[in-house]
C-alpha cells in the first residue's frame, strides 16, 4: 500500500524539523503510541496499539532514521514482527518552506502488512493508515505550533 500526504505546518521549517526529532512530540503525535525510545543514534523502538475494526492490535515497532538531511528530509524505515502480524515500510519525509513562514511536510509512505491484519484487505488497511496519518499530522502540527509559541514566550 502506498500513501502520499502533504500537510502545512504553521511553523518555520527549523521548528517543524525540531518537532519531528523530539521523542516526546512524536510519542504524543503517533496515534496509539504507548512508548517510544531511542535505543541507538537514529534507531528507535516503540509499542503501538492500532484499532482494526472491533479489535485493537498491539505491535512492537522498530524504526530506523536514514538519509537525514537536516532540516529538509529524512526517511523512516520501520518494521514489526509481533504475534498477530508482521509488516514493514518506509516514510520519506520532506520539509519545504511555505507561505507566511509555514512549512509543507510531504510524506510518501509505503507499507506491507502480513498476518491477521493483512487478511482484512487493502481497502481496510488503507482506511486505517489514512486515518492514522491524518491524526499524526494534525497532532504534529499542533505540537510544533505549541513549541513555537513556548519558544517565543
Amino acid at each position: 500500500m502506498r500513501l502520499s500526504e502533504s500537510h502545512v505546518l504553521l511553523v518555520p521549517p527549523a521548528t517543524a524539523w525540531a518537532a519531528l526529532n523530539d521523542l516526546a512530540v512524536l510519542r504524543g503525535a503517533l496515534p496509539g503510541c504507548e512508548s517510544l525510545i531511542e535505543i541507538a543514534e537514529d534507531e528507535f523502538v516503540g509499542e503501538i496499539a492500532v484499532p482494526l475494526g472491533l479489535l485493537t492490535s498491539r505491535f512492537t515497532l522498530h524504526i530506523l532514521r536514514r538519509d537525514v538531511v537536516p532540516p529538509l528530509a529524512c526517511t523512516l524505515r520501520f518494521e514489526t514482527r509481533s504475534a498477530p502480524a508482521s509488516g514493514s515500510g518506509e516514510a520519506a519525509l520532506r520539509l519545504a518552506p511555505a507561505d507566511a513562514g509555514a512549512t509543507t511536510l510531504q510524506a510518501d509512505i509505503a507499507v506491507e502488512v502480513d498476518g491477521l491484519p493483512g487478511t482484512l484487505g487493502a481497502p481496510a488497511i488503507e482506511l486505517v493508515a489514512r486515518h492514522m496519518a491524518g491524526e499524526f499530522f494534525a497532532r504534529l502540527g499542533a505540537a510544533a505550533l505549541a513549541r513555537a509559541g513556548h519558544a517565543g514566550a
